[in-house]
């Protein structure tokens, strides 16, 4: 809950106020370090006087948040403040560790609500009460608390999250100038008093992102359109229209320059809300067009139209009240503005229709003067009040989000000032009486200081605080939450584990559930004397003591003390177990990553064994083929020039005996001639060789061989090996030089040459010609 007090004095009368500045600066003087109290609890004794001097202090600081346990107590500082509310500060009480252990704040109760919606395990809806005096603060505080929900409730990894709250949070801001116009009015105390409660619930999905928001409101102050106390002022957008509308729009809406309406007071009263365009800037951004603007805007000069129509005392009661004369302009404008004809207009107001009998016959009784201005203001309220829901319904479709997309959501129910006038409407009675139950004590007179702490329950709310156990959770969610400190209790001897509260719920009932719960809730609260004794620290043996708890038939009750323990040793028992997870999370992942490694190594082996096996077989492949080329290449050539010496030797033996100039030999040499040519490959081998015969027989030896023809000896020379060095073909001689131009094979083996085989004969297809030196034969 946060409660708000009004820092301003300006209620007290002369005399009282000076009288009350001069006690507090004695008090003041006394006891300076009161303004270092951050909380009302630790201030002794408990009074108002006490408290008014610790608010004071901390006040005259320039520090407007007071802690009061778990209430929040607020100070209207009447200045801007702008560091006070930066982002900056909003995300240091957002990442805080502990956010109740910085300064007092309204960030501080914003980010514990936040907190608890998210650590709880069902989703649990949160809601902030902001209540106070009227012109305390509270509009303000409601804006802060949506900009900081705003910030914090937005995704950090993901920009479409934060674009989706800020456009909510900037259309509820839009929102604000429309709902301030149609709904705030200047008061005795405050110059923009809200004269209506609403409740905004900002919604989050599962992610605890804000996702969509709503807006409902209740006890509008109807009232006030047709009935101003002295010095009020009607609803503010009824002065907007009439100073701010331009000549067309007077014109159009029948506002000409200076006229007067009864149910527009102080119209030369000029305040800062009564800027009539920023409330058409904020209809426009909230979808609400120019043609539907100037519809409202014809309503609401309807209704001050018809403020105007005055009746007269009727001298027979049978008849009905007559109009002053004064006052038939204004019922034709009023019913031209708000589309009704003028004769079922002004019979309403003047006659009353009554249903009566069995049978629901109608009677027609006329209506005194009083009860003409009565029905006449009714109508004017119904119509604004009508005018006020549709334009909240407007607002909500612009910023309602679909109901499957969230799951819980945080309120913030905004409770317009208390306030007791001489004369009280029947909503600020409603209104008081709100309060009254919200606060559990009687509003008493604070559309002074000590008063406003009275009127609060700030005291009571101290006290409760202080001596009580203001912290109330149910046995089921503090077992659910709570259950992980069992784990510090040491166990005497194993034994059977209480069930858990999730098991059997098929077959859940109360008492079941009862029945277990205790056995898990006696387990906790046992284990809080050892988390008080791990806590305590040498030499402050307050902490030693047992922890402030009492459980009860269906809740747990506790103080803000016990609660922070309890969750900073769930936290220590939750780090542990975060640690356990993440070491047996890294050796399952370091033997997952061993195998992988041992897998891997498994199978590069084989297939590096596998393309070591291809790659020989291609080699052999390859040899086996280059083999069987060469082979087939020896065997051509062998065959070829066999053939080359059949032919000749052939053509010799047919065409040298018919030759008639033919070279004749004595028959010894024809003989040994005959024996050459049989036997050519010994003579090639002789002819060719360093040692053997000379001469004329070595030539006739290769003559031979080479199958020279006989005619012409002298045209054929021959030029052994040993002379000179020189090979060629035996096909043909070469022409011009011959260059031999070599290139790396691709093939790995290719440099090696298969051996030949012992008994091949390899050879024979080439013959060492000699080129230069010619011999005759």
């Amino acid at each position: 809950m946060l409660q708000q007090v009004n820092g301003h004095s300006s209620g007290l009368d002369a005399h009282g106020g000076e009288a009350l500045r001069e006690d507090l600066q004695e008090f003041l003087g006394q006891e300076a370090p009161l303004h270092l109290l951050d909380d009302l609890t630790k201030v002794n004794p408990v009074t108002l006087e006490t408290v008014l001097r610790c608010l004071q202090a901390r006040y005259m600081a320039d520090t407007f948040y007071t802690n009061a346990g778990c209430t929040l107590v607020a100070l209207n500082p009447f200045k801007p403040v702008p560091q006070l509310y930066s982002p900056e500060l909003m995300r240091e009480y957002h990442t805080a560790p502990q956010p109740q252990k910085l300064k007092p704040h309204i960030f501080t109760v914003g980010e514990q609500t936040y907190r608890n919606v998210k650590s709880l395990i069902e989703p649990v809806n949160q809601s902030i009460v902001v209540s106070g005096e009227s012109g305390a603060g509270k509009t303000w505080t409601s804006r802060c608390l949506m900009k900081f929900y705003a910030v914090v409730a937005a995704s950090p990894t993901s920009s479409e999250s934060h674009k989706v709250a800020e456009r909510i949070e900037q259309r509820i801001l839009n929102s604000n100038p429309i709902m301030e116009a149609f709904g705030n009015a200047c008061t005795l105390r405050n110059n923009n008093s809200s004269r209506f409660g609403k409740f905004i619930q900002l919604q989050l999905n599962r992610a605890h992102q804000m996702t969509g928001a709503a807006v409902q409101t209740y006890l509008l102050e109807k009232t006030r359109v047709a009935c101003q106390a002295s010095s009020e002022r009607n609803f503010h957008i009824f002065y907007q229209i009439c100073k701010g509308a331009s000549a067309d729009q007077r014109l159009q809406w029948h506002l000409p320059e200076g006229a007067a309406f009864s149910w527009l007071p102080n119209p030369d009263r000029t305040l800062e809300e009564d800027c009539f365009e920023v409330t058409r800037e904020a209809m426009l951004h909230l979808g609400i067009d120019t043609p539907t603007q100037n519809n409202i805007f014809k309503v609401l000069a309807g209704l001050l139209h018809l403020g105007n129509m005055l009746f007269a005392d009727s001298e027979d009661e049978a008849q009905p009240c007559q109009l002053m004369d004064s006052a038939k302009c204004s019922l034709r404008t009023s019913a031209s503005l708000l589309c009704l004809p003028e004769d079922p207009l002004l019979e309403t107001l003047r006659i009353r229709t009554i249903r009566a009998g069995r049978q629901q016959q109608v009677f027609r009784k006329p209506c005194s003067r009083a009860e003409c201005d009565t029905r006449r203001d009714c109508l004017a309220k119904l119509v604004y009040a009508r005018l006020f829901d549709w334009l909240v319904s407007v607002i909500n479709s612009s910023i309602c989000t679909d109901p499957n997309s969230w799951t819980s959501f945080i309120g913030l129910l905004d409770v317009y000032g208390f306030e007791s006038f001489p004369d009280n409407s029947l909503e600020q009675l409603c209104i008081n009486y709100a309060n009254e139950k919200l606060l559990q004590v009687p509003v008493s007179p604070p559309l002074q200081v000590l008063g406003q702490l009275e009127a609060c329950g700030l005291v009571e709310t101290i006290h409760i605080s202080a001596a009580g156990f203001p912290i109330r959770v149910s046995h089921r969610n503090f077992v659910e939450r709570y259950a992980l400190l069992r784990r510090l209790r040491p166990r005497a001897a194993p034994g059977p584990q209480s069930p858990s509260p999730n098991e059997g719920r098929s077959e859940w009932s109360p008492h079941t559930e009862e029945t277990t719960l205790q056995p898990l809730l006696q387990d906790i609260l046992h284990t809080l004397p050892t988390l008080t004794g791990a806590a305590a620290t040498p030499g402050d043996p307050a902490e030693a003591m047992p922890a402030p708890v009492h459980c009860g038939r269906t809740k747990v009750f506790m103080t803000d003390s016990t609660l922070e323990l309890l969750e900073r040793r769930r936290a220590r028992v939750l780090e542990q177990c975060a640690r356990c997870i993440q070491g047996s999370w890294r050796r399952h992942r370091h033997r997952k990553q061993e195998r992988q490694r041992r897998a891997a190594a498994l199978i590069q082996a084989a297939i590096r064994s596998w393309l070591t096996r291809k790659h020989i077989q291609r080699l052999h492949t390859a040899a086996t083929v280059i083999k069987r080329t060469w082979r087939k290449w020896r065997i051509r050539m062998a065959f070829l020039a066999s053939e080359e010496l059949d032919g000749v030797e052939e053509k010799h033996l047919f065409q040298a005996p018919h030759s008639p100039s033919s070279f004749q030999l004595p028959q010894a040499q024809t003989r040994l001639l005959g024996a050459i040519i049989r036997l050519w490959p010994l003579g090639l081998v002789l002819a060719n060789a360093a040692v053997g015969e000379r001469g004329f027989q070595r030539k006739l030896v290769v003559w031979a061989c080479l199958r020279l023809p006989a005619s012409s000896p002298s045209s054929c020379s021959v030029r052994t090996a040993q002379e000179q060095d020189g090979v060629t073909s035996i096909r043909a001689l070469p022409q011009g030089s011959i260059k031999f131009h070599c290139r790396k094979s691709p093939l790995r083996y290719a440099d090696i040459c298969p051996e030949p085989s012992s008994y091949s004969v390899a050879g024979f297809n080439q013959i060492l010609l000699e080129r230069h030196r010619l011999g005759r034969v």
